[in-house]
């Protein structure tokens, strides 16, 4: 049960008076900024709820103010390729700061992939729900279930867990791209990255069969390069340049490769440089995201724009939507997207090929 924290309790803890503590919150002049600053973060850490961009709060109203302040946990993994400063995954967290402090709501970001160590964090008498980015663990996802508060997973499917689930329209915007692709006469498209890695990348994976089904094309789920195995770039175009030198000594080249992400596809163009193959005259690269490294490729890179800090605020906003109604279905709810046409991709209509 959550307890009372008043003004009082914080000017013991600060060692001043309740008039200081009254004043530093309610953003009143004749408090030092060093004192100010100790009582709010005080006042945070105590679970004290106050508004900390008011001008004027009025004394007696904020004495009754002794609700412990509700926090917001948003778990991300501390692995290599998802953290916070990641070109796509560090701007899903940022929407989701951002639209929280819009509200003058508390959230805590958590790297640390174990429950306990999660849970000795945040008092969990003061968490109102989870917001999870990415691949988090099963075991904390099923660990923090049990607290029955509201979850929404952003880009990650786990089918055991009763939550909200928050993806770009993977599947329909890869779809969109391979139509692209074959309407320009390419027919011998590959998918490039590990289809089983996420259910965004299987969702990719199936736009791209799909479209390529519609126009009477085979796809094989056996082909190496929708298996990769490595986990940063340098890997990832080790992996990529000996799968198509492989394909260059015998049956040769696809004409066009789709990537599950910016990442991977600019891997991809690094191993066809060392191929001496050039992008697009010898091959068509496109990627997904939209990430800033993707401006900067030579040529710039087709790829799919995900708005990733509009996917954070939306994730706050499901959250704030299913703390309010517990009753409603749990949904899985599809952000739009749109294809970004740069110079990585050629047509070989009129070409012979």
């Amino acid at each position: 049960m959550s307890h009372k924290v008043t003004m009082q309790h914080i000017a013991e803890a600060v060692g001043v008076s309740k008039y200081v503590v009254s004043k530093s919150l309610s953003g009143k002049e004749g408090v030092n900024a060093a004192t100010r600053e100790r009582v709010r973060q005080a006042a945070i850490k105590m679970g004290y709820r106050f508004n900390p961009r008011a001008a004027k709060v009025n004394e007696e109203e904020t004495e009754e103010s002794t609700e412990v302040v509700q926090t917001i946990v948003v778990l991300l993994p501390d692995i290599r390729y998802q953290y916070k400063e990641s070109l796509y995954w560090g701007r899903i967290i940022s929407g989701i700061t951002e639209e929280l402090e819009s509200l003058d709501m508390r959230g805590v970001v958590v790297t640390d992939q174990t429950a306990d160590s999660l849970l000795s964090i945040v008092n969990q008498d003061t968490i109102q729900g989870f917001i999870g980015v990415g691949e988090i663990s099963a075991q904390v996802i099923e660990e923090i279930s049990r607290l029955r508060v509201p979850i929404v997973l952003v880009d990650s499917g786990n089918p055991l867990i009763e939550a909200i689930r928050l993806f770009a329209n993977n599947r329909e915007c890869v779809y969109q791209l391979s139509q692209h692709l074959l309407s320009m006469d390419h027919r011998n498209i590959r998918f490039v990255g590990n289809m089983s890695f996420s259910q965004s990348f299987m969702s990719r994976w199936n736009g791209y069969k799909d479209a390529m089904e519609e126009y009477g094309l085979t796809v094989d789920r056996q082909d190496p390069l929708c298996h990769l195995n490595g986990e940063d770039q340098a890997e990832y175009t080790d992996e990529i340049r000996s799968i198509l030198q492989e394909f260059m000594d015998k049956d040769g080249l696809p004409t066009a490769l789709i990537c599950a992400n910016d990442s991977l596809a600019i891997s991809t163009m690094k191993a066809l440089a060392d191929l001496k193959l050039k992008v697009p005259d010898d091959i068509s690269v496109t990627g997904f995201d939209n990430i800033e490294d993707a401006y900067h490729t030579d040529p710039g890179l087709t790829t799919v724009n995900v708005e990733k800090e509009m996917m954070g605020r939306r994730a706050v906003q499901l959250m704030l939507h299913s703390i309010k109604h517990r009753d409603f279905p749990k949904e899985t709810v599809y952000m739009p997207a749109s294809i970004i046409h740069r110079d990585s991709v050629s047509s070989l209509k009129g070409n012979g090929a």
